[in-house]
């Protein structure tokens, strides 16, 4: 199975992967344009017809990925990205 990458490009943006558990993943993400940096937060899921994992698409956003950003502050949306993360991780390892 293959698994997501640590690290990407995709246009002006790098992902950058700053957490995975068995159940979740959370990328920072920097817009090289604009240096603004979010994070995206997202239920591990398992695409068995290609035996790997899936990285959201836009249309998976607000259902089981979560983009955070609060502006300018970086340190504020880390600390809300990682919260959520938790919380995937620890609902998910529950159940």
């Amino acid at each position: 199975m293959q698994e997501l990458k640590q690290k990407y490009y995709n246009a002006t943006k790098t992902f950058q992967q700053i957490g995975i558990s068995d159940q979740a993943y959370i990328y920072e993400v920097t817009d090289l344009e604009t240096d603004h940096i979010y994070y995206e937060v997202f239920e591990r899921r398992y695409n068995r017809r290609f035996d790997c994992i899936s990285f959201p698409t836009d249309k998976a956003f607000g259902k089981w990925a979560w983009c955070i950003s609060r502006g300018a502050d970086h340190k504020s949306a880390l600390k809300a990205a990682l919260l959520k993360f938790e919380l995937l991780r620890v609902q998910e390892a529950a159940a």
